[in-house]
């Protein structure tokens, strides 16, 4: 017989496995994709006077999700953590389109089109980042439920970003192993006392 914490601890591996090509389960869908660039990124409609940056050179941090069945998405929906700074999305895009910081909600969303979020960041952070930048995606309308979530951002440096017509619909994050075997030996060890 199975122990019900065998059983919560599988369950537990098997949310935090993601295999190659799998997005990262959050809140209102599926993350397919995070890019991190320094190549200037076109955006329509940003004012100079919009956003009070606060810092000299800029990166674009990217999320790209598909939405469970009837969600709505704001710029005012997320919240982006990186090195204990909060970043505000500044811009939206529906599938391959131009980032539009005039376009702040999107009332009929479809769960078979990638929509985009963007985050202008301070560069300067990042420093010599290496490929991978762990960072927070966190939802800013509710504190119930799950209101943050890890997201581990490729960090392309002065690349373009990846165009939506390129991102796997499955996902495109890369396959992080965890090794169970010990931690089943200690439970099954446990489990005979």
């Amino acid at each position: 017989m199975i122990s019900s914490r065998l059983l919560i601890l599988f369950f537990f591996f098997t949310l935090c496995l993601q295999l190659p090509g799998t997005p990262i389960p959050f809140r209102i869908g599926n993350i397919l994709s995070a890019e991190i660039s320094r190549d200037k990124t076109a955006i329509k409609n940003l004012g100079p006077f919009d956003h009070d940056f606060g810092f000299r050179h800029y990166a674009y941090a990217v999320v790209a999700v598909k939405l469970h069945k009837g969600r709505t998405l704001s710029i005012y929906d997320f919240r982006l953590k990186f090195k204990d700074k909060l970043y505000k999305c500044v811009a939206m895009r529906t599938g391959g389109g131009s980032f539009d910081a005039d376009k702040w909600l999107l009332l009929k969303t479809n769960p078979q089109t990638i929509y985009s979020i963007l985050f202008i960041l301070d560069s300067e952070a990042l420093g010599n980042a290496k490929k991978t930048v762990p960072a927070t995606l966190i939802y800013a309308l509710d504190t119930s439920g799950q209101t943050s979530c890890e997201v581990p951002f490729n960090f392309i440096n002065y690349d373009k970003l990846t165009k939506v017509e390129n991102i796997p619909g499955s996902g495109a994050f890369p396959k992080v192993k965890i090794d169970t075997r010990k931690k089943n030996r200690e439970i099954q060890k446990n489990e005979s006392f």
